[in-house]
């Protein structure tokens, strides 16, 4: 048994224990969506599945964008159903063009995280797209702005993703505070809102951001920053750290499982191992 099955074992067996201690707390998850595509090989859902996975999270979930007004009346025990927050990464045309109708069709909102840098097809910030998504530019089509502006317009809520998508934890505060104030601005420039919500580039815990950067982010005016975390939202979580199980071509058992708390214990592993363990589990994550 592979180390990485091995785990995912563990966390189902120990996951379904808790989810039976658990049932009678509130409970609100994140999720983490990129690209919906029919063919892209980096897309986290095809367009099918996704009308799936949408359908039973409307069903059986109160499924929101992610702002400090939604996570405060998350932790509110007055919820029968889950509270998912729905969002969406770095800002590909497919959020426009597969996502928007289907959430409409639904009647639901989510929140839609812009990589400034890619929207405006800047060259370091493509190149750094094509290096770790392994393809050519005919694959990377950014939203435009007159889509994100329809997108805001649908009430979908837009925040940002930095600029180049940069390892924020790996530069000094000068450059942190320059991918995450140009983002914001550009974004606020083009839409002539208020940009409070964010999500850390990769988003992994320790990884990709730490204290510093969360201090940053809300020195430069964001006042929730999304992480990626395979566990729920917590109480005592700070709203510069909201946990969100990243969507990986899952299908809808799969997504149940994440939203009822099945594969919870894995954030465990990616909160407190010790770094030369997890990278060597995961030595992608450190490759940015």
């Amino acid at each position: 048994m592979t180390g990485r099955r091995g785990l995912k074992r563990i966390a189902l067996a120990a996951g379904a224990v808790d989810r039976r201690v658990r049932r009678s707390r509130p409970r609100a998850v994140g999720l983490c969506y990129h690209s919906v595509h029919a063919d892209k090989p980096f897309a986290t859902a095809e367009p099918v599945m996704f009308e799936r996975q949408i359908a039973w999270l409307t069903e059986h979930c109160e499924v929101l964008p992610l702002t400090a007004e939604t996570i405060r009346a998350a932790r509110e025990p007055r919820h029968d159903r889950p509270v998912v927050f729905l969002t969406f990464d770095d800002g590909y045309d497919d959020n426009h063009e597969v996502v928007l109708p289907i959430l409409l069709r639904y009647g639901i909102t989510a929140s839609f995280y812009l990589t400034t840098g890619f929207i405006d097809r800047d060259a370091q910030t493509l190149a750094r797209f094509r290096r770790e998504r392994a393809c050519g530019d005919e694959l990377l089509r950014p939203l435009s702005w007159t889509q994100i502006q329809e997108l805001h317009s649908a009430g979908m809520v837009v925040g940002a993703h930095g600029h180049t998508h940069a390892n924020l934890a790996t530069l000094d505060p000068t450059a942190v505070r320059m991918e995450l104030q140009t983002s914001r601005a550009v974004i606020e420039d083009r839409l002539g809102v208020a940009v409070t919500t964010m999500a850390y580039p990769y988003g992994k815990p320790r990884v990709h951001f730490n204290e510093r950067t969360m201090t940053l982010a809300r020195d430069t005016g964001y006042d929730v920053a999304a992480a990626v975390t395979s566990r729920g939202v917590r109480p005592a979580d700070s709203d510069m750290r909201i946990p969100r199980f990243f969507v990986a071509r899952d299908d809808v058992a799969t997504l149940r499982d994440k939203v009822e708390g099945t594969f919870d214990v894995i954030s465990v592993w990616q909160e407190f191992a010790p770094r030369p363990l997890l990278q060597a589990m995961s030595p992608l994550d450190f490759s940015h």
